[in-house]
């Protein structure tokens, strides 16, 4: 598995680097945290959901991982809040301290067969905890990480973030490969599940440790020293972004769906739709993170090199059209047939990685940037992300058709592509004219 600190871009400056790494080292420990339930859905649906139906226990399951998502936005207005009076390092350090305590917490659960219906409820209690504290986590590492960035390279520099994330789902589903391999089916129901969420503790302190080992960042430490740090980011928010939030909500609508189909339902759907082995669903997705790893930072050098919205047409236009001929391919059987089909979706919708992440940086100025970003982003991860799973398997179950979650994919990817087409701005320094951009460091007027 790669290292939980990706590398970062060369020629970057000594004095960037240590900020660099410290933004996507964090952002690793948090979703890796928040994404071991995913990659584990099967075997926590016959730990806290059994009964004689899998299909039930596995909505249950994802209606579980749904309904975390609904405190998202609560996170992202409160702790959007902190980090733009406060500071993002602070506010992050904080948040990376949330996620890996409640995560840890799930890993010492007692399981339905010891305490009945209290084993969900207490389950949920804690999602909803990594949920409100995953609110105030990829916006403001963004914010932290395109700030120290030079302008030029800002989506070059943004790939260190998206890398960290899908580094964070690749090493949850390469140890979830590993431990069902080593331990077998039967332990992993009784205990092996329970692993991944133990080490969410010590990468959580990991991750702290190298946050509070930096200042804040440039731009932020500007605002304080200037006495414009925004006493009311909720009120300036709601005043003046109420457009720009709906263009991001639009455009990271289909970054959503993509990102937890191919994280946490693919495996899933490979295993109960199609009936390939677990640990050969989990190999192929793996698989799929490595090359999507690869992929990113060349998407995002060539946003800065021809624009934010050509690559975002790029993916939107591309999954509206081979999200079912990806699916298609995955159903046919095998590992290889399952990896292709993964490879195709992944060749288009992973350049939405890198340039939605400097998107939440350019969209806003500076003294709202996390709340303004934290609330667009979250509330469209509540929408459309956190219900990807449940819809794809509900839609499976109710009309029978394994390509019912591509048609969905298509559908929203269709949505997002008009949005881009008529709404949203270009904000790369080379190709947006100087007198579109704004005097706060970048942040693009939505008209």
């Amino acid at each position: 598995m790669p290292s939980s600190v990706p590398s970062t871009p060369p020629g970057t400056p000594p004095s960037v680097r240590r900020p660099l790494l410290a933004g996507a080292a964090g952002n690793f420990v948090e979703w890796f945290d928040f994404g071991v339930y995913g990659f584990q859905a099967t075997v926590i649906a016959t730990a806290f959901f059994p009964g004689h139906d899998p299909t039930a226990g596995l909505l249950a399951t994802f209606g579980i991982f749904a309904v975390a998502f609904f405190i998202r936005p609560v996170g992202a207005v409160v702790l959007g809040r902190l980090g733009d009076r406060v500071g993002r390092r602070a506010t992050l350090s904080l948040v990376v301290l949330m996620m890996s305590g409640s995560t840890a917490l799930v890993g010492v659960l007692p399981t339905h067969a010891s305490v009945g219906t209290l084993a969900p409820v207490l389950l949920l209690v804690l999602r909803l905890v990594q949920g409100f504290s995953a609110g105030g986590e990829y916006s403001g590492a963004s914010a932290f990480v395109v700030e120290y960035a030079p302008r030029e390279r800002r989506g070059l520099y943004a790939s260190v973030l998206s890398i960290s994330t899908n580094a964070a789902s690749l090493c949850g589903l390469g140890l979830a490969a590993l431990l069902t391999q080593a331990l077998g089916d039967t332990a992993m129901q009784s205990w092996g599940w329970r692993i991944p969420f133990l080490l969410a503790l010590p990468l959580g302190l990991v991750g702290l440790y190298l946050r509070l080992r930096v200042d804040d960042t440039p731009e932020f430490l500007a605002l304080r020293r200037d006495a414009e740090v925004e006493s009311a980011p909720l009120k300036a928010t709601w005043h003046g972004q109420r457009r720009a939030i709906g263009v991001v909500f639009g455009v990271v609508t289909f970054n959503a769906v993509a990102f937890y189909v191919l994280g946490s339902y693919w495996p899933t759907y490979l295993t109960s739709v199609v009936g390939l082995p677990r640990t050969t669903a989990l190999w192929s997705s793996a698989a799929t993170y490595l090359v999507l790893i690869a992929l990113v930072p060349v998407f995002g050098h060539l946003s800065d090199r021809y624009g934010r919205r050509p690559l975002m047409t790029y993916a939107a236009g591309g999954l509206t059209l081979l999200a079912v001929p990806a699916f298609l391919l995955s159903s046919v059987g095998g590992f290889w047939p399952a990896f292709a089909g993964q490879l195709l979706f992944v060749s288009v919708a992973g350049a939405t990685g890198p340039v939605v992440t400097v998107l939440l940086v350019e969209m806003f100025p500076t003294h709202i940037r996390y709340t303004a970003s934290s609330i667009g982003y979250n509330l469209s991860y509540l929408v459309f992300g956190g219900t990807a799973p449940y819809v794809a398997t509900f839609l499976i179950s109710h009309t029978g058709s394994k390509l019912s979650p591509a048609v969905y994919i298509t559908v929203i990817a269709l949505v997002s592509l008009l949005v881009i087409r008529f709404c949203l701005p270009e904000t790369a320094p080379r190709a947006v004219k100087p007198a579109a951009e704004s005097a706060d460091s970048g942040a693009v007027t939505v008209s």
